[in-house]
């Protein structure tokens, strides 16, 4: 008899849909340390839910600690910076490696396939933006020097959140756009913590990735995508090591 993949179904509260967008538009840098979400009746219309759902899932955010909630005249939901503490970090990143080695699989397969079909279907207008993203994390680099802050920290992932998204929409598929939104803001929930500091080398794959892509060479764009992805995933696991 052929096995099929049928199973028990669960049913997903609707707090929990809207506790997963605003997670994935906090992560990808849609909403950075210090902005305010939408208030709670904005966030229930666009939404298309009630603001009792709303404030299930804002309850979860306040208790993650990535958000703080304000009562009164100039309050609402503002997004906290993300606290650190590198030993529970490490603790938490070996608790959960397969999830982590999963998280990265899927990055290559997606992005790879991503940075693929751009270099193949890419307009001429989808490179100055691209460019331009490349040009702004090398004056990121270059700012933060030895001892970057916070703030140029976050800049620089929300830059690089950029920069990938914008290979997955030069691909025209929305599907794959949807793919890469999701394998990013998975990757930077467990891993995102850990990296305080910008590598000097953060943006050079960046750059071959543009040209490949600019040239249509599409074998090309895929293996240094590919390569790009795996040295974040070796500079994580020699930290874990450590």
């Amino acid at each position: 008899m052929t096995e099929n993949n049928l199973g028990p179904i669960r049913q997903i509260a609707a707090h929990e849909l809207v506790l997963d967008q605003l997670r994935r538009s906090i992560n990808l840098g849609q909403f950075r340390p210090g902005d305010r979400l939408p208030s709670e009746r904005d966030l229930a219309e666009t939404l298309d839910v009630s603001r009792t759902t709303v404030r299930a899932a804002v309850a979860v955010l306040e208790r993650e600690g990535r958000i703080a909630v304000r009562r009164g005249r100039g309050g609402g939901f503002l997004v906290l910076e993300p606290t650190y503490d590198a030993a529970e970090a490490k603790r938490e990143l070996k608790r959960n490696k397969v999830a982590i080695r999963d998280a990265f699989d899927y990055r290559v397969i997606v992005e790879s396939g991503a940075a693929r079909l751009a270099a193949e279907r890419r307009k001429a207008s989808d490179l100055p933006r691209l460019k331009d993203l490349v040009q702004r994390m090398n004056e990121a680099i270059e700012a933060a020097g030895d001892a970057p802050t916070p703030a140029l920290i976050t800049d620089f992932r929300l830059l690089d959140s950029a920069f990938h998204l914008g290979i997955a929409r030069a691909t025209g598929n929305e599907q794959l756009v949807r793919s890469v939104e999701l394998a990013r803001s998975t990757m930077w929930m467990p891993v995102g913590a850990i990296f305080q500091r910008i590598e000097k080398n953060a943006n050079d794959h960046h750059g071959e990735i543009l040209d490949a892509i600019r040239d249509r060479e599409p074998d090309v764009a895929a293996a240094v995508m590919t390569a790009h992805i795996d040295e974040t995933r070796h500079t994580l696991e020699s930290w874990i090591r450590r």
